[in-house]
């Protein structure tokens, strides 16, 4: 039997064949009407070719967490309602279900100490990493952290502000324990507000910039935290997420630091969440978690699937921790070190979207940095530029306007 050798056996076709073997199947199609573009106008295919792949590839693999074990990320269990009691015993249900890692979200009651130790009452904190959900606001939060002896050797992420918080976390670096990051950034905020991909990789770098000539650069890569939105469209969650890692790592390398280690976690985006026919967010969710997986989040945050409706019930925080571990223990996703690594799609996706934003990013720094970026209106005047754009796209919505059902139940939730 001979052997097929794709080099030779193939008459070479140039991109110009491909044309006109387009043109003339589809009578009276245009080329042009082939193609799909992001909210950012980057085209999204259909036709790739080795040559649009960048020279060089670089792996983007995790950083390495403390407290994995064997998993491959860790599973965040979101704190979220006001009664303490509630909270408590929904983390336990989550952590006994499979959840890694504990996230205080807006909403709990994390301010007092006591407050805060009723909330991790049953939950051994040597053995799962705590993250504040970066806000301004948290030095309250952290106050009440600092004073909980069982806190003192356990893995926390405190979410002060870079600059707001400036003060206080220079005058904690000395007293805070060694396992504890400090800072936490959250670009997700402006996905969250109507914001593209692009603007919310361009505010990611921008603000780690400024929070590096506000504090020493080896500084912020030991204590910075960053959230990013994961959302359903998966491929482009993927290219955010590889994008993400290497603004980072290029800007920590014109500080003179090294941002590998830096977390990268993911929350899969409320925005995306629909109230009518909430039951299509499962897919939602599902599909942002992958793409947050395959685009190497350290740490991802599913939203229950009713978070557009009120307050989640135990069975749709059941759902959401599930759907992480069919990924990891079935699925296997997360073992394969940058699984989109040399794709040609993702590779392109992640070039021409670390451009875009890089190209963003310069013009925010040449404006006067993301505090006067900020502060002048011009970040939220560029967010509401986006969403007009896309409003006027008119994209169909799963559920809503395509494939709408009929007298659906809408699923419980909280009173």
């Amino acid at each position: 039997m001979s052997e097929l050798n794709l080099k030779s056996d193939f008459t070479p076709k140039a991109l110009a064949d491909w044309h006109t073997l387009v043109t003339a199947g589809p009578r009276g199609v245009e080329l042009e009407s082939l193609n799909r573009y992001t909210e950012d106008r980057i085209q999204r295919g259909p036709l790739l070719q080795a040559e649009s792949v960048p020279l060089k590839l670089t792996r983007l693999a995790r950083s390495e967490l403390p407290l994995l074990g064997e998993r491959d990320w860790h599973m965040a269990a979101p704190v979220r309602h006001p009664d303490t009691r509630i909270s408590n015993a929904q983390l336990l249900e989550d952590l006994t279900g499979g959840a890694s890692a504990v996230r205080f979200e807006t909403g709990a009651r994390t301010k007092h100490p006591k407050d805060l130790k009723r909330l991790l009452e049953g939950v051994h904190t040597n053995l799962v990493p705590i993250q504040f959900a970066p806000a301004a606001d948290n030095t309250e939060s952290f106050e009440a952290a600092v004073k909980l002896e069982s806190l003192q050797a356990a893995t926390l992420w405190s979410g002060l502000n870079p600059i707001e918080n400036s003060e206080l976390l220079k005058a904690s670096y000395g007293t805070a324990p060694n396992s504890w990051r400090l800072m936490g950034l959250s670009p997700a905020d402006t996905h969250e507000t109507g914001g593209t991909a692009k603007q919310e990789l361009a505010v990611l770098a921008a603000s780690l910039a400024e929070a590096m000539r506000e504090h020493r650069a080896e500084t912020v890569c030991q204590h910075i935290v960053i959230d990013l939105a994961a959302t359903q469209d998966t491929h482009l969650t993927i290219a955010k997420f590889r994008a993400a890692r290497r603004l980072i790592r290029r800007i920590a390398e014109a500080f003179g630091s090294d941002g590998s280690a830096i977390p990268l976690c993911a929350i899969t985006s409320l925005r995306m969440m629909q109230s009518e026919d909430a039951w299509t967010n499962l897919l939602r969710v599902m599909s942002a978690s992958i793409g947050a997986v395959i685009g190497g989040a350290d740490m991802i945050t599913a939203r229950p699937f009713t978070d557009s409706l009120g307050q989640a019930t135990p069975f749709a925080h059941r759902i959401a921790r599930n759907m992480q571990l069919m990924m990891m223990e079935e699925s296997h996703l997360g073992q394969v070190a940058d699984a989109a690594h040399g794709s040609h799609w993702h590779e392109v996706m992640t070039e021409n979207l670390a451009q875009a934003a890089w190209t963003d990013f310069q013009s925010i720094e040449a404006a006067g940095g993301m505090r006067r970026y900020r502060e002048s209106g011009q970040l939220q005047t560029d967010i509401d530029q986006a969403i007009e754009r896309r409003a006027a796209r008119a994209e169909p919505i799963l559920g809503v306007t395509l494939h709408p059902a009929t007298n659906v139940k809408a699923p419980e939730v909280r009173s």
